[in-house]
């Protein structure tokens, strides 16, 4: 017959609190990741709001470069 030895009140608090910090890690690390997902999408639209508004203006006024203090378009 195997002997149980029981663990004091504080010690299995403390082990209790290690495990919750785990969950609460992972947690995080989850939600993170879900966070992240989000910005790279983000990123993304972005940079096809940046190649569609560059296809449109060099359609229009040429190939140059933008002075965004003036507006104006240096050809």
């Amino acid at each position: 017959m195997s002997e149980v030895k029981k663990l004091t009140t504080e010690e299995l608090d403390e082990v209790k609190k290690i495990r919750s910090s785990y969950n609460d890690l992972a947690i995080s690390l989850g939600e993170l990741e879900i966070e992240k997902s989000r910005l790279l999408e983000f990123r993304k639209t972005l940079s096809d709001r940046e190649l569609a508004i560059a296809k449109t203006l060099q359609d229009k006024y040429g190939e140059g470069s933008i002075n965004l203090e003036t507006g104006e378009v240096n050809l």
